[in-house]
């Protein structure tokens, strides 16, 4: 693994390199993302659904936790893995 890469939760790795901010939330189903607040991650899994005016999106991340409910608002962002 390189320096600095973070093993996410469903098996994908994330760095700061290897991932893109997205603003546009509606592309984001079904992919694996990093929720950050600030410059700082505080979640990650995928991405289970957004709303239609993609200000909302569900997260399903692994074990007990099942789905968590994101709020586009100021300081939140997402980071979605970079394709190869």
């Amino acid at each position: 693994m390189q320096e600095g890469a973070k093993d996410s939760l469903f098996g994908v790795r994330f760095d700061q390199a290897g991932g893109k901010r997205v603003s546009d939330w509606k592309l984001l189903v079904g992919q694996g993302v990093q929720i950050l607040r600030g410059k700082d991650v505080v979640d990650e899994g995928v991405v289970d659904a957004v709303t239609f005016d993609g200000s909302i999106l569900w997260l399903r991340q692994k074990g007990a936790t099942g789905r968590r409910m994101v709020v586009k608002e100021r300081g939140v962002g997402v980071r979605v893995r970079a394709l190869k």
